[in-house]
């Protein structure tokens, strides 16, 4: 049995308002003389709220985003923040990747997908390659 974890990619464009805001706000809450002018001193601490409060929420999004997948002889599970999913090589009629080399789809048939997302799909892909292969009987006839 193997065991791949995926993360996405770091949710950069939102760190970067994050860190906007906060500079913001900061800059505003100095500015405000620490209470000599409280309308700025106000709204300045509400904008550094809010970006610290993006930090947080994109930190805590980016970690519940994460899912392992363990992947047998007999098929799949993947573990991730809402449950398990399961599956055999059996019902799994084609793998495909995505251009950009991030998503990796497994189809079950014409109308099921399963669509695994993160950087590290290519070392996923060719285990299930072999775990494919060895489920249809193909491999080297080598010594045969």
């Amino acid at each position: 049995m193997t065991t791949h974890v995926l993360r996405p990619a770091p949710p950069l464009r939102s760190y970067f308002v994050a860190a906007i805001l906060s500079t913001l706000g900061a800059a505003m809450v100095l500015g405000s003389g620490f209470g000599k002018n409280p309308w700025l001193l106000v709204f300045g601490a509400l904008v550094l709220a809010d970006g610290l409060v993006l930090v947080l929420t994109t930190t805590i999004s980016a970690r519940r985003a994460r899912v392992a997948v363990d992947l047998d002889e007999t098929g799949y599970v993947v573990h991730g923040h809402d449950g398990d999913v399961h599956g055999t090589w059996d019902q799994v009629t084609r793998v495909t990747r995505s251009a950009d080399g991030t998503q990796l789809i497994f189809h079950q048939g014409d109308e099921r997908r399963l669509v695994l997302i993160g950087r590290e799909v290519t070392s996923l892909e060719s285990d299930v390659a072999r775990y494919l292969d060895k489920n249809r009987g193909y491999g080297s006839m080598v010594g045969q």
